[in-house]
């Protein structure tokens, strides 16, 4: 908690730091670069990869892919970091 919390302050306050970050071509490299910098999101990366693989509601789980909401609009907060991750 403590990495997410310093790397979200640092991105807010440290442009160059942000500009390097925003450089990276994709989510490995930005990964790689974090890891180099102190930011070590190996765990989180891990839990995302659980979660990606199903989706639960409260009462039952859903097969992986499928969606649990009526509303289809927009990335939910585990597709958005994983976006931010993963892809180019």
């Amino acid at each position: 908690m403590d990495t997410g919390v310093s790397f979200l302050q640092r991105m807010q306050d440290d442009a160059e730091f942000r500009q390097k970050v925003n450089a990276c071509a994709n989510g490995l490299d930005r990964l790689a670069f974090l890891k180099s910098e102190g930011y070590d999101f190996t765990p989180v990366m891990q839990i995302l990869d659980n979660l990606s693989s199903c989706q639960q509601t409260p009462d039952r789980l859903v097969q992986p892919g499928k969606s649990t909401s009526p509303r289809q609009s927009g990335p939910n907060l585990w597709s958005r970091i994983t976006q931010i991750f993963r892809n180019p």
